[in-house]
């Protein structure tokens, strides 16, 4: 499986400025048609705090509070999880921008790809915490085009 760490500072990206967006619209517009699932580890507690898109993503109930790592880690392939660790030790460690490309269970046959992109985050008087976004790949129809329904309020 492809990984990457990175190992400088890369610039902020704020170039939706330039044309007028505001940083809510650039998640609205980015999650519009893919389930984009945010988290956040604290790694002092070892609590893994999800959005309905990751939980759904995963295959799993949303819920409030926490969420069960284990259940998160089964839906892997499990010759994915060697190399997730490591890449997620690593940027734990040295305070790194890290992504990975693996696979999540998608049905009892069936596994789908996903790409998840993290970065520690300092947070004063604690170990820190690794916060990231997941979202999955999927099969890109030329010349469609997709609409949603309603807007959401």
């Amino acid at each position: 499986m492809p990984f990457w760490v990175q190992h400088t500072e890369k610039r902020v990206n704020t170039q939706y400025q330039e044309v007028g967006l505001s940083p809510d619209e650039v998640v609205e517009l980015a999650s519009a048609f893919r389930l984009y699932g945010f988290w956040r580890i604290d790694l002092d507690t070892g609590h893994f705090f999800a959005t309905e898109d990751l939980c759904r993503l995963f295959g799993l109930e949303p819920q409030d509070g926490p969420v069960n790592l284990m259940a998160i880690t089964a839906r892997i392939h499990p010759d994915d999880m060697p190399q997730l660790m490591e890449t997620f030790e690593r940027a734990s460690a040295e305070k790194l921008i890290y992504h990975n490309i693996y696979r999540v269970r998608a049905d009892a046959e069936d596994y789908k790809y996903v790409r998840t992109v993290g970065k520690f985050r300092d947070r004063p008087g604690t170990g820190g915490e690794v916060v990231g976004l997941t979202y999955e790949f999927f099969a890109q129809h030329p010349g469609a085009t997709f609409f949603l329904d309603e807007p959401d309020p």
